[in-house]
């Protein structure tokens, strides 16, 4: 049996409940970015290696910081397309994000999300 989660409710009452908090939102960057490694573009590794997680109580984000990062996740410099690198990671695109939950990383983020809540024995 799976947790259900009413995403209808107030978020006060999710965080009272122990369905959200910031170890929730952590887990749910961190695993958003493990699932997203095979479509970030590789060259040094410097790019996915510096990525910090931001969470708060509701939200959270992976937060690509190097100066080039935006560059390569629209995929274009100064209105030209860059050429996406696959050598290393051979699903490197840009708007990593997106391919990734395309591909069914949706399921995937949100199947490891609910079993981390039912392990915390919040759901």
């Amino acid at each position: 049996m799976g947790v259900n989660i009413n995403w209808e409710k107030p978020v006060e009452q999710l965080i009272k409940q122990d369905i959200l908090g910031k170890d929730t939102m952590t887990f749910a960057a961190n695993e958003a970015k493990r699932l997203m490694s095979k479509f970030t573009p590789r060259d040094t590794g410097t790019l996915e290696d510096t990525a910090q997680i931001v969470a708060g109580e509701t939200v959270a984000a992976v937060h690509y910081n190097q100066p080039y990062a935006a560059v390569v996740y629209y995929g274009e410099r100064n209105g030209k397309k860059i050429n996406i690198r696959q050598e290393k990671h051979p699903l490197a695109s840009k708007e990593w994000d997106r391919a990734m939950l395309e591909s069914g990383g949706r399921e995937k983020l949100a199947a490891a999300v609910s079993e981390f809540i039912k392990r915390k024995g919040g759901g």
